[in-house]
């Protein structure tokens, strides 16, 4: 019996650690319309919808973060804040926490979002272009 509760221990005490590690939620996937052809994502004016979220772990991202930028903040702006999440294995982690980044809508247009690394700002240098419909309400 005693070799049983030290294994239930030790798999509750490894669970709770890998809540810690590092990884990515990419919630804008399950917005997407279209995402066998061109990639696109349809918001309301007023709207706000989360696109990213973002675990800060172990062992870190080592010069690699996930980000999203807005070509036409104007129409539609990526808003991005600190946070935790308690519920176990998602992102962000409970032990170190993470940003959770959502897609507002602020105006009726078109606008292209940009996924990649932030620490590589250009349009150019993002490797996943997703076109926004903000429509009004």
């Amino acid at each position: 019996m005693k070799i049983y509760c030290n294994k239930i221990v030790c798999l509750a005490l490894l669970a709770v650690l890998l809540q810690g590690c590092a990884g990515v939620r990419l919630s804008y996937k399950s917005l997407l319309k279209n995402p066998d052809a061109e990639p696109s994502l349809q918001i309301k004016v007023g709207e706000a919808a989360e696109v990213l979220a973002i675990g800060n772990g172990f062992p870190g991202w080592w010069g690699y973060y996930p980000w999203m930028i807005s070509a036409a903040p104007e129409i539609a702006s990526i808003e991005c804040e600190n946070t935790r999440s308690f519920i176990p294995f998602r992102e962000p982690g409970v032990l170190f926490g993470g940003t959770v980044c959502r897609l507002v809508a602020h105006q009726k247009g078109d606008a292209t979002l940009y996924f990649g690394n932030k620490f590589n700002l250009g349009e150019d240098a993002h490797a996943l272009k997703i076109a926004v419909v903000v429509e009004d309400e």
